[in-house]
């Protein structure tokens, strides 16, 4: 998965779950854990010529994060790790077990020298990335446009205060 497929759809899960729920979500949260593993992994697989799954991609940095988020002022971890849940499903990370239950399958990761004419070889020719990336788009637009997010100005306050515009809605508040 892409992007637009991490971002879209790790929101639309976390949006669909707190449909009916009172508490106040932020979202924000939930797109930076979306996207965190690969923020992590993508650079240090360039560095270290290792494949672009390694650290950020196994459950023991998810049940770190969540771990961590029993810590009263880091609850908002919880849903930083939910995003990153949802990326490894997204990547359908049980296909690598050695990567996904590290280090029980050892200490080392699989070398995989950085090659970006496999990642728009995957992009162009992968359907489920291709479904992915649409799906994500899609799900991220009808989010702003069901949140009022339909200018730069409420796009900004998202952004930098986690507020949705619209009626009865106020900036979200610090945990």
């Amino acid at each position: 998965m892409f992007l637009l497929g991490h971002l879209g759809i790790g929101l639309g899960l976390a949006w669909l779950l707190s449909w009916k729920s009172p508490t106040r979500i932020d979202y924000r949260l939930v797109l930076f854990g979306a996207i965190l593993p690969d923020l992590i992994d993508k650079p240090l697989a360039y560095v270290t010529g290792l494949d672009s799954r390694i650290w950020a991609h196994t459950f023991l940095f998810l049940f770190a994060i969540l771990g961590l988020s029993f810590v009263p002022m880091l609850r908002g971890l919880r849903l930083v790790g939910f995003g990153v849940a949802t990326h490894l499903l997204l990547d359908m990370i049980w296909n690598q077990p050695a990567i996904v239950w590290y280090p029980a399958y050892g200490w080392s990761f699989p070398i995989a020298p950085f090659n970006v004419d496999r990642w728009f070889d995957t992009l162009l020719h992968d359907p489920y990335v291709q479904a992915g990336e649409i799906v994500g788009l899609v799900v991220l637009i009808v989010f702003a446009w069901a949140q009022g997010i339909g200018s730069w100005k409420a796009l900004r306050g998202f952004i930098r205060y986690g507020t949705l515009p619209g009626p009865g809605r106020t900036q979200l508040q610090k945990e």
